[in-house]
């Protein structure tokens, strides 16, 4: 019969997985404002109207915008996750 190894107090705790954090976060972020949107019809027809109202050169602009600022979270976190991993003590 072989003895289950239990964990000691010793152990360092989990790193915190910043990307999922965020994400996580961002996405509640999106969702809220879409259902506060939606809540409301007279919201509604105000989002409906802007996004009519774009020109196909504003559209370029905010779709390049929302890219970018997608690119710059990941290289944050990124960053953070890199960080994370030469922080870690190798256990043994």
């Amino acid at each position: 019969m072989s003895e289950q190894q239990i964990p000691t107090s010793s152990a360092a705790p989990a790193p915190i997985r910043w990307g999922g954090v965020v994400w996580g976060a961002l996405l509640t972020v999106f969702a809220a404002v879409t259902l506060w949107i939606v809540s409301s019809a007279e919201r509604a027809d105000a989002a409906g109207s802007w996004l009519a109202s774009l020109t196909p050169g504003s559209a370029w602009a905010l779709a390049a915008a929302v890219l970018g600022l997608v690119i710059v979270v990941s290289a944050l976190l990124g960053g953070l996750r890199a960080s994370q991993r030469r922080r870690v003590v190798p256990r043994g």
